[in-house]
């Protein structure tokens, strides 16, 4: 039996990325109450057996999932639900906003009905083009991309459920996340480079900044009690800021063998320039990412061979 001490934490697209992380390292620290698509349920059972947790199917896009909120009751809800991929929601914005938008609204209100505090995972990608400067919290929101869109707005949602509901919030804008059981952006590249010998990179030059996915689901962690995240808004990334042509060479150099790299044109869509400020982070609330790139890559990449040989 779990203690009712124990803090309960509803993961809202608890399947995803991140959720599976947050199972596998602190599913016996906290009360979790797992929130995923009919399909994401499915694909997870192998993660979920024998842990004391309690799975929700239903999708954020329709309002149940306030309910499933009010019902339960959380401490905190963690928002980690969203249509991902620039190209994916540039080809179907309706789905975008339907997911990142109007789920986040029912999300919110769910918050507001139970009186959760809500941490809600945005991206970098609010910021938009920024022209080769560092990126402050602070900074004006000019996303280029429908992702980076619906994400501003959510966050929008989420301050003025504070502002009118009185719910405790905070705000996380990850930058590229990568590791184990990824499967698109960055985490794609590095599984073509173990699986082909071969990736293919747009652009080339543009300048990234890149996090362990460990880093993002401990500050999560820290996050889901400590006071001074309380209504702020955090950048989320590390000192590993580079060139994609940079990031191929660090992937083949971890990787101990060359890789072929394919150059495409850069994707209008795509930032050429992100740097973030994580200044905040170190000294509002004392956190610092602890694994780099290489560190990171290597993981990464044993994680893909051991899942390769399995498969």
């Amino acid at each position: 039996m779990i203690s009712n001490n124990i803090m309960k934490v509803l993961l809202v697209g608890g399947f995803g990325f991140l959720g599976k992380r947050f199972i596998r390292k602190y599913s016996d620290s906290y009360e979790l109450i797992i929130y995923g698509t009919e399909n994401s349920v499915s694909r997870a059972k192998n993660l979920i057996e024998g842990k004391h947790t309690v799975v929700v199917k239903g999708s954020v896009e329709d309002g149940n999932v306030a309910a499933v909120i009010d019902a339960h009751k959380p401490d905190v809800v963690v928002h980690l639900a969203a249509l991902t991929g620039l190209e994916k929601c540039e080809e179907k914005p309706n789905k975008a906003f339907g997911i990142n938008v109007y789920g986040t609204l029912n999300v919110v209100m769910g918050c507001a009905r139970a009186n959760s505090k809500l941490i809600f995972v945005s991206s970098r990608e609010v910021y938009g083009e920024t022209l080769g400067q560092e990126s402050s919290e602070d900074d004006k929101l000019i996303p280029n991309n429908i992702y980076g869109i619906t994400k501003m707005i959510g966050e929008y949602l989420v301050i003025y459920g504070s502002q009118k509901y009185g719910i405790d919030y905070t705000i996380l804008r990850p930058t590229n996340v990568y590791g184990p059981e990824g499967n698109c952006g960055i985490n794609k590249i590095v599984k073509a480079a173990v699986v082909e010998g071969r990736i293919e990179i747009f652009g080339g030059d543009q300048i990234l900044n890149f996090i362990y996915v460990d880093d993002v689901i401990e500050l999560i962690r820290m996050v889901l009690s400590d006071k001074r995240s309380s209504r702020q808004i955090f950048n989320v990334g590390s000192k590993d800021t580079l060139t994609m042509k940079q990031f191929a060479e660090k992937l083949s150099k971890v990787m101990k063998k060359n890789i072929t790299v394919e150059y495409y044109p850069k994707r209008q869509i795509e930032t050429s320039f992100f740097n973030p400020s994580i200044e905040k982070l170190e000294k509002k609330i004392e956190f610092s990412p602890e694994t780099d790139l290489e560190q990171g890559l290597g993981l990464t990449i044993k994680w893909q061979m051991e899942h390769l040989n399995k498969s």
